[in-house]
């Protein structure tokens, strides 16, 4: 199954990512009820996260002692481990999710995972923010020419430039930016979202979108009339799982009214074309004193 994306964009659409990244709690489970759960909503597709931890991690860093009231493990390379899903795992949920017509992919955090995703037919690649500077991964990323999304936050101008070159020149076809803001939650003075049609302009090979990590939707919406043609965000089952990610996640019912918010949107952007609509006219009877 081929990704949806390029389809729905050039329909006008937006498409819209349920990010469960690691949500799941290493449980597959788990996993498959946010995928089932984001269908129910009306997203385009569900992603999630891999990670290699002794190729991401240095040794020091692995043994790390790990204390964080989110912890799963007594060492930070134990706990990113318990949280991690075998490619098999993900080749599973990537059946459970197109069973419900949706598109499932992955951000591979270093080059083992991006190889280990394109090998296993991933339809697209996100590369997250933090991975945006490290070309290896990318050029993994990108060696399968399925289409590439990434994301901006914490980055500057130079290097989103320099994100943008590595995969063009990996002749990816569909490549798509997103605007973010790498705070969790994200405070609404930090989001920037004038800085959406900045990137349409400067990137116009690009499909432009939004990443957010903020409280609430109504920002979403915003980042749709300023351009935005994909919009992700982060979902969960409940904001009070144990974690880092739940606070700055969407939980069923705000997902499923972002979803049917941006729907009515696309419905209501029209075409600019001033008409009158057939049920104006009785009113033009009806109010208008001269006709």
């Amino acid at each position: 199954m081929g990704s949806n994306l390029k389809d729905i964009v050039e329909s006008n659409g937006v498409y819209i990512i349920a990010e469960i990244g690691q949500n799941h709690q290493g449980d597959l489970e788990h996993a498959k009820k946010l995928i089932q759960k984001a269908a129910e909503a009306g997203v385009n597709a569900v992603k999630s996260q891999k990670r290699h931890t002794r190729t991401l991690l240095t040794p020091e860093e692995y043994d790390r002692p790990y204390d964080s009231p989110n912890a799963f493990a007594d060492t930070y390379g134990k706990h990113r481990d318990a949280l991690e899903l075998s490619v098999e795992q993900h080749l599973e949920l990537k059946k459970v999710a197109e069973s419900y017509g949706l598109d499932y992919f992955v951000s591979p955090w270093d080059p083992v995972s991006a190889s280990q995703m394109t090998e296993a037919g991933m339809p697209l690649m996100k590369i997250a923010s933090a991975s945006i500077t490290d070309k290896e991964t990318i050029d993994a990323a990108c060696s399968g020419k399925m289409p590439i999304i990434f994301s901006t936050g914490m980055s500057t101008e130079e290097e989103i430039e320099q994100a943008a070159n590595w995969i063009r020149e990996a002749e990816v076809e569909v490549r798509c930016i997103l605007h973010c803001t790498s705070t969790y939650p994200a405070e609404f003075n930090q989001l920037n979202l004038n800085y959406i049609p900045v990137l349409k302009k400067k990137y116009p090979d690009f499909i432009i979108g939004f990443s957010g990590h903020h409280r609430g939707i109504s920002m979403d919406i915003a980042a749709v009339t300023l351009g935005a043609k994909i919009i992700e965000r982060h979902f969960t089952l409940d904001r009070t799982q144990r974690g880092s990610d739940h606070a700055a996640s969407l939980e069923f019912p705000g997902l499923s009214k972002l979803v049917r918010n941006i729907r009515a949107l696309e419905s209501a952007m029209g075409d600019g074309i001033k008409r009158i609509y057939e049920q104006e006219l009785a009113m033009i009877e009806k109010l208008r004193r001269v006709k």
